[in-house]
C-alpha cells in the first residue's frame, strides 16, 4: 500500500488491537535506518480496513482476537488487497500459529512475549518492513532493467562468466533467432546449435577470450529453426569481481540486408566487363599477395594520385600511418575468413585524411585457392553529424543509467547497513534471504549501467513501410481491449529500429494511460503519481481506439482515450513524467528519437478529445 521506496525517518504502522502494547511512537535510537515507528492504532478489524483506503502503510500488527472478527480473518481480506504489505499476528500462549501463516500472515508473535519486551515486539516489526521495502526494491530494479532492454531492438543478454547460464536475455532472440526465450534459459547452449559451422570454431575462440577477461567483437552466420540463414554482429563485454570474470555482458544485431547489400554490389563490380568507374564509390582489387591490382577513377579522384602513381605503390602507404596495421589485418582477415570489414584514414597526395569504411571478400579460383580480394570503400565523413546525434543520445541515456543507481543505490546501501544491524541482533533464514536479494539487486544495476553504455553506434536510415512497423508493433505491447486503426500505407526514410521503439512507446502511452487521470507533481525531484490507485492506472485500458494516420510531412498517433491537459503538454517529455506509477521515460525516449532523426514532435487533442502525438519534419520514401 506504500509505493515508497527511498528510506523514510519513520515507519507508519497500523496498529489493530483493542489492548495495544505500543505506544502511538517507538523510537530507535541505534540504529542506522529507520529511527523511529509511527502507529495508528484501532480496536477493530472493520475500522482498520477503511484507514487502509486511504492511508500509504508499511506493515500491519493485529491481535488474533478481535472484537468483530479473528485477526486471521483480518489477515486474510489484507491480503486480497494488497500481496506484499507485512502482517504480523499477535497470538496468544494457547494457539497454534503454525496455520496462520497460510490465511495471509507474515509472522507471528507470542502477545505474552510481547507484553514482557514491548521492545522486541516493535524490532520485529521494523525487520519485517525492512524486508518489505527491500522486495518492492528488488522488482522495481527488475522492471526498470527489463523496460530498458525490451525498448531496445537489439539482442541484450547476461551470460554466467562460463557461458553455462544464461541470467539475462530480451524478447529480441525470439526475432533474430527464431527460437524461445524460455528455450535457451533451459538450455543456454542452445544459441551454438544456431551457428554456421564455419564460423563455430571462431565464435568459441571468442567465447574463450571474453571468458579470460577480454571484450571482443565479432560477426558471424546463423542458421534459424525455418532454415533461413542471417548474418549476426555481437559485442561480448566481461564483467570482473575479485579478479574473476562473474558475467558476461552482449549486445547483438541483425546485420542481414548490409551483407547482403555488400555481396550484390561486390559481385556486381567484380566481373570483368563491369563498368567500375560509374561506382561511385571506391573499388579496389588486390592480387593474391594483398597489392593493388585494379581500382576504378575514384579511388585516384579521393587520394588525388593519377594512375600512373597508384600502380608502383604499396597499398598501405594509401593510409594514415596510424591506421596501416589495421589495413594489414583486415586484408588476412579478408584471405584467411573469405572476408572483412574496417575504418581506417585515406591519406591524400596533399596530406590530408579521409575517414574510410572498408568491405571487401576474397576471391578464389576453380580449385579453391585464393587469387585476391575484391571490394569497395565508403567516405564516412557525413558519419561525424550523426555521431553528434549519438553522442547527445548516449548523453540522455547516461542520465537515465544515472537515475537509476542513485535513486536505487541509495537505498540499497541504506538497506543492507539495516541488514547488518538485523543479522547481529537475529540468527534468520530470512534475512539470509534479503541479503541474497540485496546482491541480486546490486548485479542488476551494475549489469544495466553496462547495458546502458552499449548502446548502438549510428542512426541507420533506410525506407521503412508505417503499416509494418506498427503491426510488429503491436504485437509486442500488450493493448488489452484496445482497437487500432490504420490509416496510413506511406514509406518513411528511419532508423527501423528505433521507429520500432518510437511506436512501441507511444501505443503502450496510449493503452496503458488513456483512461488514466491527469498526474500531479508531488516532490521536488519531479516525481509524480497518479490520482488513482496503482491496479487501476495499470490495467490495459478498455474500448480504446487508437489511430494512426498520415501527415503532410509526417504521421501522427492519437486515441480517444481522457487526453493530456494543455497545461501540461510541455512538459510530458521529461524524465520522470507518468500518467501512472512507471519509470517516466517512456515519452522521453519517444523525443530522443525524434530529435536524433531531426523531426519534430507535438502533443495536442485528438478529435475524439483523447491524446493526439504529430510527428513532422519526416522524410518520405517515393517510389
Amino acid at each position: 500500500m506504500s509505493d515508497t521506496y527511498a528510506a523514510a525517518n519513520s515507519m507508519h504502522v497500523l496498529q489493530v488491537d483493542d489492548r495495544p502494547l505500543l505506544d502511538e511512537t517507538v523510537e530507535f535510537p541505534d540504529s542506522r535506518g529507520p529511527d523511529s515507528l509511527t502507529l495508528t492504532t484501532t480496536d477493530r478489524a472493520d475500522s482498520a480496513l477503511d484507514r487502509l483506503e486511504g492511508t500509504a502503510i508499511d506493515g500491519i500488527v493485529a491481535a488474533d482476537n478481535l472484537p468483530d472478527r479473528s485477526g486471521r480473518e483480518f489477515a486474510e481480506i489484507v491480503r486480497e488487497r494488497d500481496s506484499n504489505v507485512p502482517v504480523l499476528l499477535l497470538t496468544e500462549p494457547e494457539s497454534v500459529a503454525s496455520d496462520a501463516i497460510s490465511n495471509g500472515v507474515t509472522d507471528v508473535f507470542r502477545r505474552d512475549t510481547a507484553v514482557a519486551r514491548r521492545d522486541l515486539l516493535a524490532n520485529r516489526i521494523r525487520l519485517l518492513v525492512e524486508h518489505h521495502r527491500s522486495t518492492e526494491l528488488a522488482s522495481r530494479t527488475r522492471q526498470q532493467l527489463t523496460e530498458l532492454a525490451e525498448q531496445s531492438s537489439e539482442l541484450l543478454w547476461v551470460f554466467s562468466g562460463d557461458w553455462t547460464e544464461i541470467q539475462f536475455v530480451n524478447s529480441a532472440y525470439e526475432t533474430l533467432y527464431g527460437r524461445s526465450v524460455e528455450s535457451l534459459q533451459t538450455s543456454p547452449d542452445e544459441f551454438m546449435t544456431a551457428i554456421h559451422p564455419t564460423d563455430q570454431d571462431r565464435v568459441i575462440q571468442s567465447m574463450q577470450r571474453v571468458s579470460a577477461g577480454e571484450s571482443v567483437e565479432l560477426e558471424f552466420q546463423i542458421t534459424r529453426p525455418d532454415g533461413e540463414q542471417r548474418w549476426v554482429r555481437a559485442k561480448a563485454q566481461p564483467i570482473v569481481e575479485d579478479g574473476t570474470v562473474a558475467r558476461i555482458v552482449g549486445a547483438s544485431r541483425d546485420i542481414t540486408e548490409r551483407k547482403r547489400c555488400e555481396s550484390e554490389h561486390i559481385a556486381e563490380i567484380d566481373r570483368p566487363d563491369a563498368p567500375v568507374d560509374a561506382v561511385p564509390d571506391l573499388f579496389y582489387e588486390l592480387d593474391e599477395n594483398g597489392e593493388l591490382a585494379r581500382w576504378n577513377d575514384a579511388l585516384a579522384a579521393a587520394t588525388g594520385y593519377t594512375d600512373a602513381d597508384l600502380g608502383p605503390m604499396s597499398l598501405t602507404a594509401l593510409f594514415a600511418p596510424s591506421d596501416r596495421e589495421t589495413v594489414r589485418q583486415g586484408i588476412e582477415t579478408a584471405f584467411s575468413t573469405g572476408e572483412t570489414s574496417f575504418e581506417a584514414d585515406l591519406l591524400t597526395a596533399d596530406g590530408t585524411t579521409v575517414p574510410y569504411e572498408f568491405t571487401g571478400g576474397r576471391i578464389t579460383a576453380a580449385d579453391g585457392s585464393p587469387l585476391g580480394v575484391v571490394g569497395i570503400g565508403r567516405d564516412i565523413s557525413a558519419r561525424e553529424s550523426r555521431q553528434q546525434a549519438l553522442e547527445q543520445q548516449n548523453k540522455r541515456l547516461g542520465e537515465f543509467a544515472s537515475v537509476v543507481s542513485h535513486d536505487l543505490r541509495n537505498p540499497l546501501d541504506v538497506a543492507r547497513g539495516q541488514l547488518e544491524l538485523a543479522q547481529i541482533e537475529h540468527d534468520s533464514d530470512h534475512l539470509d534471504a534479503v541479503k541474497r536479494a540485496h546482491g541480486r539487486i546490486g548485479q542488476l544495476i551494475d549489469d544495466l549501467l553496462t547495458l546502458a553504455q552499449n548502446g548502438e553506434t549510428a542512426l541507420d536510415s533506410e525506407p521503412v513501410p508505417l503499416q509494418t512497423v506498427v503491426e510488429q508493433c503491436w504485437q509486442t505491447v500488450e493493448t488489452g481491449d484496445t482497437t487500432l486503426e490504420l490509416q496510413t500505407s506511406t514509406v518513411v526514410r528511419a532508423d527501423p529500429s528505433r521507429l520500432r521503439q518510437l511506436f512501441g512507446n507511444l501505443i503502450r502511452n496510449s493503452v496503458e494511460h488513456g483512461q488514466t487521470p491527469h498526474t500531479e507533481r508531488q516532490d521536488d525531484a519531479g516525481e509524480q503519481r497518479a490520482t488513482t490507485s496503482l491496479s487501476q492506472s495499470q490495467r490495459p485500458a478498455a474500448d480504446l481506439t487508437l489511430t494512426v494516420g498520415e501527415l503532410d510531412d509526417g504521421f501522427y498517433v492519437a486515441d480517444d482515450g481522457v487526453g493530456i491537459p494543455a497545461g501540461e503538454r510541455d512538459t510530458v517529455f521529461e524524465g520522470g513524467y507518468s500518467l501512472a506509477s512507471g519509470p517516466g521515460f517512456g515519452l522521453r525516449i519517444v523525443d530522443e528519437i525524434v530529435d536524433t532523426h531531426g523531426w519534430s514532435i507535438t502533443v495536442t487533442e485528438s478529435d475524439a478529445g483523447g491524446a493526439r502525438f504529430e510527428i513532422t519534419g519526416v522524410e518520405f520514401e517515393t517510389a
